[in-house]
């Protein structure tokens, strides 16, 4: 199955794939809680998948390859997408973005 492997400081391999999707997020910030990496995805049905939240630092070395995956690293976590719940937090920002003027 294509997928990614990824290499966090020349130590820890992350084998990634999915039947929908496999992602990676990197955010940097000025604050520490903004420097993390999150490794994860959503499966055909509709499941959010987590194999790696992690904070990370100045001079972390991240390596990503995309490749023929035989073997996926077990997952951390996966949660069910509550659609309505989803509805309800879309309406909730909405309402909050319209009373700050930003749309």
């Amino acid at each position: 199955m294509k997928g990614l492997k990824i290499i966090i400081n020349d130590k820890d391999v992350i084998n990634i794939a999915s039947d929908r999707v496999a992602s990676i997020f990197i955010n940097i910030g000025e604050s520490r809680q903004n420097n993390y990496i999150h490794i994860g995805g959503l499966d055909s049905k509709s499941y959010h998948l987590t194999w790696l939240e992690k904070e990370i630092k100045i001079g972390d070395k991240i390596k990503v390859k995309v490749s023929e995956i035989n073997e996926i690293t077990p997952l951390k976590e996966r949660i069910p997408s509550d659609r309505s719940e989803l509805v309800n937090k879309y309406h909730m920002l909405e309402k909050e973005l319209k009373e700050r003027g930003l749309i």
